[in-house]
């Protein structure tokens, strides 16, 4: 079997991708003839190599960008380093149709720390958080297969987690506008019962207020009753700008002071940030 044939069969079968051991078993040739073969379809924009001894099939309509979306293969990709996933954040609110604007970035939380991977035009962004694989996702077929999702419910408490990952409370809020028409109010409750860290569940009620969805703020309400809830800012303290300090220095004041800032009582919010939907 030639290479060519090799692509051929895999393409007829529904796979999008292949591994090192996989085409070398399957030529049956020398490392050096193997390695060649792969560089010459590298070379015309036929295969890219996102990662080490894993290999992409780009067809013609996606060669502009030098590698397929990347949903199409994810799945393979995180079954060929052994590592549970989930697609999350702005990523998972497109396949419940709450992204305004396709994220620059296809974001996977894992559970292990993970550099960025760049395939063409294609960005792979990991996210480490801890115990995913007991977290509950939705499986969405795609052209090449599954791809394995936060459900509503995990993809809103996953944004006002991660703020910085999406652009800003501000986008949150916009996200968050769509989402809840999806989010299942009882799933919603049982999550923020169940968790040790309360900090989401008032900053993401407070959102869920700004947006009148009051079946789901109500829930999370309802939660924090009976437990210990301590003040918090709606937003984490920004990193010390020099042109903030400057301007502190110049009228005497800290840069805290510089902040805009209000008491939500309900939710004991420090609110630091006027948001507004974009």
């Amino acid at each position: 079997m030639n290479i060519h044939a090799f692509i051929t069969d895999l393409v007829a079968k529904g796979y999008c991708s292949f591994t090192y051991p996989q085409v070398k078993e399957a030529l049956g040739v020398s490392d050096i003839a193997v390695r060649a073969a792969l560089r010459r379809l590298k070379q015309k924009g036929e295969l890219a190599h996102p990662l080490s001894s894993f290999y992409v099939i780009i067809p013609p309509e996606y060669r502009i960008l030098g590698c397929r979306p990347a949903d199409h293969f994810i799945h393979d990709l995180m079954q060929f380093i052994n590592a549970p996933y989930y697609v999350g954040l702005l990523s998972a609110a497109q396949y419940y149709g709450a992204a305004h604007h396709r994220p620059q970035q296809f974001q996977v939380m894992i559970n292990q720390k993970r550099r960025p991977i760049t395939c063409g035009q294609i960005k792979i962004v990991f996210i480490t958080k801890k115990n995913i694989e007991y977290i509950s996702t939705e499986n969405f077929n795609t052209s090449q297969g599954i791809v394995i999702v936060s459900n509503p419910e995990i993809t809103a408490v996953d944004t006002v987690t991660y703020p910085h990952r999406c652009g800003g409370l501000d986008n949150v809020l916009t996200v968050l506008s769509d989402l809840a028409k999806k989010i299942d109010a009882n799933k919603l409750l049982q999550l923020a019962l169940n968790t040790g860290e309360v900090t989401w569940v008032q900053r993401l009620g407070y959102l869920f207020d700004l947006i009148k969805a009051t079946n789901l703020s109500d829930v999370l309400l309802k939660s924090l009753e009976n437990r210990r809830v301590r003040s918090r800012l709606l937003i984490a303290p920004p990193k010390k700008s020099p042109a903030l300090e400057k301007l502190a220095a110049k009228i005497g004041k800290n840069t805290n002071s510089l902040l805009f800032k209000t008491k939500n009582d309900k939710w004991k919010l420090i609110i630091n940030k006027k948001l507004e939907l974009e």
